[in-house]
């Protein structure tokens, strides 16, 4: 499968990075991107940097839309009037297929940076799930994790504000973590280390027993330290936070398609 990400920012480097980790040939991936800094750091993986004009003498399964979603109708547009018969996915956030020119050709995708190590979680939707190219991307997508098939556009803007946003806002509430375990670790050469065995940890122990509540019971004791700090996050309402902040992100998608 040869495949073209047109911009290289930091999904397309996420998803490159997987693909590459997943056995995929340099040779297979070639991009398109004019930022100096990015080229360099392409070329120093061995991947091909070509002008939009390749589109059309280059023989691609896939063009990967990856730019900003300012952008996105335009660098669409661009595609399709260099190379008419190109399939596209767009990993634009907000975006909805009705805004582009050619939705019939395109396959939305938000994947999560998590791709960049094999444990990506991916969203897709087209308007034919039975084509050919939806199964490619598939087929790409699943290199670099799991795949969701949507069946309905409008999720797209949910999976969006939990899935491709939310690990932001868990490394958020661990970067206080951070903090707090280095005001009483920070002579501690290895409290970073430390940290990471703490977080791989969580990984761990949801693998073993994935069930939230029996975890929680096996750490608090009834009247103990953690059931004291437990209380604390219920009267402030910590589920409301994290609701209302895929909220928040939920309807920027929605606003980022109405601006365009």
């Amino acid at each position: 499968m040869n495949v073209c990400f047109l911009g290289c920012g930091n999904i397309a480097q996420a998803m490159i990075d997987g693909l590459i980790r997943s056995g995929v040939s340099s040779s297979s991936i070639t991009c398109i991107e004019r930022n100096e800094i990015k080229v360099k750091l392409l070329k120093e993986k061995n991947l091909k940097v070509v002008e939009l004009n390749n589109l059309a003498t280059e023989n691609f399964d896939l063009v990967i839309l990856a730019v900003k979603p300012k952008d996105a109708l335009t660098a669409e547009k661009d595609i399709f009037k260099v190379a008419p018969s190109s399939k596209v996915i767009t990993v634009v956030a907000g975006i909805e297929l009705n805004k582009y020119s050619n939705p019939n050709s395109i396959i939305r995708s938000m994947p999560n940076t998590s791709t960049a190590f094999g444990k990506g979680i991916t969203a897709l939707y087209a308007i034919d799930h039975s084509s050919k190219e939806f199964n490619l991307a598939n087929d790409l997508f699943q290199k670099v994790g799991h795949v969701f098939t949507l069946k309905n556009e409008e999720d797209m803007h949910a999976f969006t504000s939990i899935i491709g946003s939310g690990q932001a806002y868990l490394f958020e509430a661990l970067r206080i973590y951070l903090i707090e375990l280095e005001k009483i670790a920070s002579d501690n050469s290895d409290f970073k280390q430390i940290f990471k065995n703490f977080v791989t940890g969580l990984g761990d122990a949801f693998s073993n027993e994935p069930d939230f509540e029996t975890l929680i019971n096996k750490i608090k004791s009834p009247g103990g330290t953690t059931q004291a700090g437990l209380e604390s996050l219920e009267k402030n309402d910590l589920e409301s936070i994290f609701k209302e902040a895929f909220r928040a992100a939920k309807n920027r998608s929605i606003e980022i398609s109405n601006e365009q």
